[in-house]
């Protein structure tokens, strides 16, 4: 990570991602990039499975969503870092967008991309 920085999110950040993929999708592709790493944190959250929550029911579009946040132009690194960081944490590839798009990443970003794009080929096993 680049820069050290304090993300915190509020119950109004989980009320937003209770309400569905949109309204994620409204502050993940808005303009504010704080509010982005609070969202991103808060998915940490949802998407962690020690906490027990569901999220099912926008799963695949939530992961169609990251992989468009890591491949996007108008992303800081640090956004797109925490972006992969949650595919890398709690999913399980094939990545179909991240992989599409690897060769149009950011040097840094390159290395951890490949490790998510083929952990779903290395570890059958699990």
């Amino acid at each position: 990570m680049g820069k050290n920085r304090f993300v915190t999110y509020t119950e109004d950040d989980r009320a937003i991602v209770r309400q569905g993929i949109e309204a994620i999708k409204k502050v993940l592709q808005g303009n504010d990039a704080d509010r982005k790493r609070s969202m991103l944190f808060c998915l940490d959250w949802f998407m962690d499975l020690y906490y027990g929550q569901d999220i099912s029911d926008i799963k695949e579009k939530l992961i169609e969503l990251l992989q468009q946040m890591i491949i996007s132009h108008d992303n800081e690194i640090d956004i797109k870092e925490d972006a992969l960081g949650l595919l890398m944490d709690y999913e399980w590839g094939p990545f179909p967008i991240l992989e599409e798009h690897i060769d149009e990443l950011e040097e840094e970003l390159k290395p951890d991309a490949g490790y998510v794009c083929n952990m779903h080929r290395e570890n059958k096993d699990k």
